[in-house]
């Protein structure tokens, strides 16, 4: 019984899995399609729309956003709600195996599976907030650098676009991809400003969007870009600097604990290691 169930757990955890991880097609892809084969059904993410609903309308739209700032723009909250259901089977899965080894079984041992399932459930969302959290990095550090580029080639007498267009080459990863497609809405006939205002809606990186916020005012009122780009610049590199020095700064507390659980303890062996090496034999002659 008991190895049927874990069965059965194993089993959904792995269809689940796979839905989750399969790449879902764009709203616009999905309507060309839909338009080329005139099929009149729902796309194919409806199929999963009751996924979506245990999150509520407040809790998909959060999610989503998420979802943008962390670069999963092929994940959709049907598949995390399918990789949160699948980790807390799972979870319950693992859960259930001590209780081959546990006789008599007594019916308090069905609490076991809770904390493997709630970490199990739990994974997905630290796996979404740490790339959420790489990816702003990853935006921080080439931001000073395609700053410069951009500055360099406007005063070169190049326009903005064609700059951004250069700029690329030096800012690899997440900010060029969200560049790449920053230019790409310009070419299809979307405004600079709004191009320039989604990409910093989905990254939602402080810098990045106070970088952008600033361009676009520039353009609005006509001012040096080339000399406002390189004060951002300046400010990107400050701030960077001023965070690594909070960083250091942070540290001696930080070694704190390490040192009192792995330095004192060896330090305490040196210091009364000899002692007790000449009080042991003395104590023990004296017991006896």
């Amino acid at each position: 019984m008991l190895l049927g169930i874990i069965a059965v757990c194993v089993a959904i955890t792995i269809g689940l899995f796979v839905i989750s991880l399969t790449p879902q097609k764009s709203p616009l892809s999905e309507q060309l399609e839909r338009i080329r084969s005139r099929n009149v059904s729902g796309p194919a993410r409806e199929r999963f729309a009751a996924m979506e609903k245990i999150f509520g309308d407040d809790g998909r739209s959060q999610l989503q956003r998420q979802l943008m700032e962390a670069g999963w723009y092929t994940t959709t909250p049907a598949q995390m709600g399918a990789r949160i259901g699948g980790g807390l089977i799972a979870g319950i899965a693992i859960g259930l195996l001590p209780l081959f080894f546990l006789h008599p079984f007594q019916s308090v041992y069905l609490v076991m599976p809770l904390i493997p399932a709630i970490v199990g459930g739990y994974l997905p969302f630290m796996a979404l907030n740490q790339a959420i959290a790489r990816r702003k990095e990853e935006v921080q550090r080439s931001l000073p650098d395609f700053l410069d580029m951009v500055a360099t080639t406007v005063q070169a007498g190049i326009a903005l676009n064609q700059a951004l267009g250069y700029a690329v080459a030096v800012a690899p990863g997440a900010l060029g991809d969200e560049i790449k497609e920053c230019l790409s809405q310009i070419r299809l006939g979307r405004s600079h400003g709004d191009a320039l205002r989604a990409v910093a809606m989905r990254v939602s990186q402080p810098q990045l969007t106070a970088t952008i916020t600033a361009i676009t005012q520039a353009e609005k009122l006509g001012a040096n870009i080339s000399m406002v780009l390189n004060e951002l610049s300046i400010d990107v590199r400050n701030e960077r600097v001023m965070a690594v020095e909070e960083q250091a700064a942070k540290l001696p507390i930080k070694m704190v604990f390490p040192m009192a659980l792995f330095l004192l303890p060896a330090l305490f062996t040196i210091i009364f290691g000899s002692v007790a090496a000449e009080l042991l034999p003395q104590y023990v002659s004296w017991v006896k």
